[in-house]
């Protein structure tokens, strides 16, 4: 077995080298030329990162249903569009030409890190879609099994601050729950689907992804077909947690589900909320234009309301004004029960408890009487 030109490796180096040979044949079984020739060839064969990053995504794209997400990999992976167009941002252009088995963790810092502080949630998913790619190309032989350089559990969590750690948390603006009703006014005189929209996610208290889907999850939108408007009910197929989850439907729910399948009919997609083209839902931010324009138009101050911290809003109110459980409150908001054991134990999602919690809560946000009768043991 040579070791190397004469002129390359010296005495000492080639002994090294022969003791490393002789190791592995005498202590470990492995032909040492057979091992190197089997080097040889997959360094011949071995794909960039950039050309795993195109395999994984041509193996996985069928099953992300939203067009955006598949668009979020191209563009933070390949750095360019479905049609080959080269985008603004390139974060992974340092790695595109590197063997995929040559990856370790310093590059894949290397390209965290310069958009780690200023852009920590696209930061945070960019190293779980470089994780999956590495992920793909162990599990398809690319490159060798081992640890993944870009895993954050035991690995880069000591090496970077947390998402949540990197600048300060700040909250969904909220107004007080006092101030709902007049708000619910101003809103029901808006005309558009993203304004009912946006009425629907109050008094259901459900996230925006329920209504109108996340390219993140592969979370579908809401349709015709989830809802059981004779039965008050609409089931969500899959939350933010990964769960099924039922809705109740109040009394104001019912009616403005009914008004919105009147005024606007099907399209072919089942979608409820339609956005400007056929077969899509409305956008993220298409309630947030609504209440932009109730700024402008002076019926509402700025920076006081997001769609998401009406759930906060909903939640102040079940403490403030009911004895409703807490354990109701938090089931209507699908947030997991923290306790690991008692999560085990817990085969009920309180269903019939909410029932009466969501309609206390429309007749509130309505600015009516309440005329819910209380049952206690």
């Amino acid at each position: 077995m040579g070791l190397g030109s004469l002129r390359l490796v010296n005495l000492d180096e080639a002994r090294i080298k022969n003791t490393d040979a002789q190791r592995l044949l005498r202590v470990d079984g492995i032909d040492p030329l057979a091992l190197r020739a089997k080097r040889r060839a997959k360094a011949a064969t071995a794909k960039t990162f950039k050309e795993a990053a195109r395999l994984f995504i041509r193996d996985n794209q069928s099953k992300w249903k939203n067009p955006k997400h598949v668009a979020q990999y191209f563009m933070t992976l390949l750095g360019e569009t479905e049609d080959g167009e080269k985008t603004d941002n390139n974060y992974c252009a340092a790695i595109h030409d590197i063997a995929i088995g040559e990856l370790d963790t310093a590059l894949v810092l290397s390209v965290l890190k310069p958009i780690w502080h200023d852009k920590p949630e696209t930061a945070s998913r960019l190293r779980g879609r470089i994780e999956k790619v590495i992920g793909y190309a162990m599990i398809n032989g690319l490159c060798d099994e081992g640890l993944n350089p870009a895993r954050w559990k035991g690995h880069l969590e000591n090496a970077l601050p947390a998402k949540g750690e990197v600048r300060e948390v700040k909250h969904h603006a909220a107004p007080p729950y006092t101030e709902l009703p007049a708000f619910m006014t101003k809103l029901r005189q808006r005309e558009g689907l993203a304004a009912r929209c946006l009425e629907l996610a109050i008094l259901t208290a459900v996230r925006t992804g329920d209504l109108i889907g996340s390219d993140r999850d592969d979370r579908p939108p809401m349709k015709r077909e989830h809802i059981n408007l004779r039965d008050r009910m609409w089931t969500i197929p899959k939350t933010k947690t990964g769960v099924e989850h039922r809705v109740p439907l109040s009394d104001a729910a019912t009616s403005l589900l009914a008004r919105i399948f009147a005024d606007y009919p099907d399209d072919g997609s089942g979608i409820v909320f339609v956005g400007d083209r056929c077969g899509e839902p409305l956008s993220n931010g298409a309630m947030l234009r609504v209440r932009d324009r109730m700024v402008k138009d002076g019926l509402i101050k700025r920076g006081v309301i997001t769609t998401h911290g009406m759930r906060a809003v909903f939640k102040s109110w079940a403490a403030d004004m009911t004895d409703f459980q807490r354990d109701t409150v938090e089931a209507a908001l699908t947030h997991v029960i923290p306790n690991r054991l008692e999560r085990a134990y817990r085969r009920s999602d309180i269903y019939f408890k909410r029932v009466r919690l969501m309609e206390e809560w429309a007749v509130f946000v309505e600015g009516k009487a309440s005329n819910v009768l209380r049952m206690h043991a």
